[in-house]
């Protein structure tokens, strides 16, 4: 990991923030409309991936950030997943950038795909609790029948390639399905349908998901 802050500070102006240096790799962005917000700002080198270990670590150096931004965007889904758990926000710049024009509190910030699949998986009925698992993967406790393990994507129209992307991103989380959650989506093409049936994971589209979630996937 290294510093990147030259990187970051130039597209902070382009996007018409300012920032000043603070120690261990820190910077203080200036906002019109919110409190001023303190990132810490981590570099990668070709081939390196923030984990959830190198979460651990920079937190243990900086203690009280709240939002780690990371270049380019490696990060793994056991780091989204432990910035959970520990109340902070890890994310690219594209997403520092949405955080600094709509939220109060960066560390609390969560991109807009997962705030539309949160509202509406929480308030189904058959939803105990979620927990993340992953950049867009979760971990659902229902009330009266086992968890499940799903995958999201926002996909219009969902493709065999696009199956075989995410699983091979996912793999580990090994989910119990994977959901289409955009509301303009055309449905599953029969190459998508039939590769899923060889890959052995069931596919569904957000409102028959959450339909289904009190009687299905027993």
């Amino acid at each position: 990991m290294n510093d990147v802050r030259d990187w970051i500070e130039r597209k902070l102006t382009e996007s018409r923030f300012s920032s000043r240096r603070l120690p261990d790799r820190q910077l203080e962005i200036t906002r019109d409309s919110y409190p001023d917000a303190r990132v810490l700002c981590v570099g990668l080198g070709k081939g390196e991936l923030f984990d959830a270990e190198s979460l651990d670590a920079v937190l243990t150096d900086v203690p009280d950030t709240g939002f780690v931004v990371v270049v380019p965007t490696a990060i793994t889904h056991a780091a989204y997943e432990r910035a959970e758990e520990l109340g902070v926000c890890v994310a690219g710049f594209g997403e520092l950038i949405n955080a600094l024009h709509y939220d109060e509190d960066i560390a609390q910030h969560v991109d807009s795909q997962e705030q539309y699949e949160r509202r509406r998986l929480i308030r189904n009925r058959a939803v105990k609790s979620l927990k993340r698992k992953g950049y867009h993967a979760y971990e659902i406790q229902r009330r009266e029948l086992r968890s499940l393990t799903v995958v999201t994507t926002n996909d219009y129209e969902f493709t065999a390639d696009r199956l075989y992307r995410l699983l091979e991103s996912y793999e580990g989380i090994n989910p119990d399905l994977i959901v289409v959650t955009n509301p303009n989506s055309r449905g599953f093409s029969t190459d998508s349908l039939q590769a899923a049936n060889r890959a052995g994971i069931p596919l569904a589209l957000f409102n028959s998901f959450l339909d289904d979630l009190g009687t299905k996937w027993t």
